[in-house]
C-alpha cells in the first residue's frame, strides 16, 4: 500500500491522466492537413511513454524490494505546495478568461496577479515592477508576434459588442 504513494507511482498517474484527458480530443480531430494534427499526437505518445517508463521502474523497484520514495508534505513544503496551487488557478482562470478578454489583456492581467502573487516582499517599488513589467513584457512581444512572426490572435468574445468592426 505504501508504494501507492511513490513519487514515480503517482508522477505515471498523473502523466496518464494527461494523456487520457488530450487523447481523446487529438484522435477525435479530424483533419486532412498532417501539420494539424502530428505535433499533438507525438505529444501525447510522449507523455504515454514517459509514464509507462516510470511504471516499469516502479515494478522493477517492488521486484528488487528497494524502498519507496515516499511523497511527505513537511511544513516547510506547505508554502511552496501553496504556490503551486495557487499559480495552477491563476493559469485556469486565464485559460478560461482569454477567449473572453482576448490574448493580451488575458495575459497581462496573468502576469501581474503571478509577479504580484509570487513576489517575496511586496514592497511598493516591487509591486509596482510587477505591473510595469508585465505591460512591457505585452508591447514587446505583441509587436514581435504580429510583425515579425506573423501570428495572428483572436479578438475578445466579450468586447465584440462594445468595438466597430
Amino acid at each position: 500500500m505504501q508504494r501507492l504513494a511513490d513519487r514515480d507511482f503517482l508522477t505515471s498517474v498523473v502523466l496518464l491522466g494527461v494523456y487520457g484527458l488530450f487523447a481523446y480530443a487529438i484522435y477525435t480531430a479530424t483533419s486532412t492537413d498532417v501539420k494539424d494534427w502530428i505535433f499533438p499526437k507525438l505529444a501525447t505518445y510522449v507523455l504515454l511513454i514517459i509514464a509507462f517508463a516510470f511504471l516499469a521502474k516502479v515494478l522493477f523497484e517492488t521486484i528488487l524490494k528497494r524502498i519507496p520514495d515516499i511523497v511527505e508534505f513537511t511544513k516547510d513544503d506547505q508554502r511552496a505546495y501553496l504556490d503551486v496551487l495557487v499559480f495552477f488557478l491563476i493559469v485556469l482562470c486565464y485559460l478560461f478568461v482569454m477567449y473572453g478578454l482576448g490574448f493580451w489583456l488575458s495575459s497581462f492581467l496573468m502576469l501581474i496577479l503571478t509577479s504580484t502573487y509570487l513576489t517575496i516582499e511586496k514592497t511598493t517599488r516591487n509591486i509596482r515592477l510587477a505591473v510595469i513589467v508585465p505591460f512591457a513584457s505585452c508591447i514587446v512581444f505583441y509587436f514581435v508576434f504580429l510583425y515579425f512572426f506573423y501570428v495572428p490572435f483572436p479578438r475578445a468574445t466579450w468586447w465584440m459588442g462594445l468595438m466597430p468592426d
